[in-house]
């Protein structure tokens, strides 16, 4: 597989700039910092980036397409649907834990920037309803998941992927307790 020269240099970027994000939080860092870790000069940033909350905003997109990735494979995995949502959810939870403890400084920098949050929950709640979407429907045809009905499926993914979200939210910036993973994992899989 042949990289561009340009993929090449924005992947550098990428990989520079979570280690100065996480040296220094986003808010401390400047593009000038970023540069000296790449390598580059500020002007090779800007070309690519117009600034240093566009490259957090993609690192951050990356971040969560391979804890996406992860969870996707992790549900793949098992073979009942009630199995598959455990460990799609288990593996979100505990994925989003560990990128919330390799980023301590940015937790904060972030927490207040609303507009940031929704747009990155924007982008992964499609990607995620169309994988729990896919584990629902396994499960009603099935007859695993006989409580819910066809038509609501879509909803059911929507409010699943909600929950979640609302979760890993939690963890991410209010939580360290481990254990609440786990909890949270059987509360949403199992019923209560």
């Amino acid at each position: 597989m042949c990289i561009s020269k340009d993929m090449e240099v924005k992947k550098n970027i990428l990989e520079a700039a979570k280690i100065v994000f996480q040296k220094w939080g986003l808010n401390k860092t400047t593009m000038e910092d970023i540069a000296h870790e790449v390598g580059k000069g500020k002007s090779t940033l800007y070309y690519y980036y117009r600034s240093k909350e566009e490259i957090f905003e993609e690192l951050v997109k990356k971040e969560f397409a391979s804890i996406i990735g992860k969870a996707q494979s992790a549900s793949e995995e098992a073979v009942s649907s009630k199995d598959k949502l455990k460990k799609y959810i288990a593996t979100m939870l505990s994925e989003v834990k560990k990128t919330a403890s390799i980023f301590p400084l940015v937790k904060g920098d972030v927490k207040g920037n609303k507009e940031f949050l929704d747009r990155i929950k924007k982008m992964l709640n499609d990607e995620e309803e169309a994988i729990v979407l896919e584990i629902l429907q396994q499960g009603l045809k099935s007859g695993e998941l006989n409580f819910l009905k066809e038509d609501e499926l879509i909803k059911a993914a929507k409010a699943l992927v909600g929950m979640v979200t609302g979760l890993a939210v939690y963890l991410f910036f209010d939580n360290d307790d481990n254990e609440i993973i786990d909890i949270a994992t059987r509360l949403i899989a199992e019923g209560m």
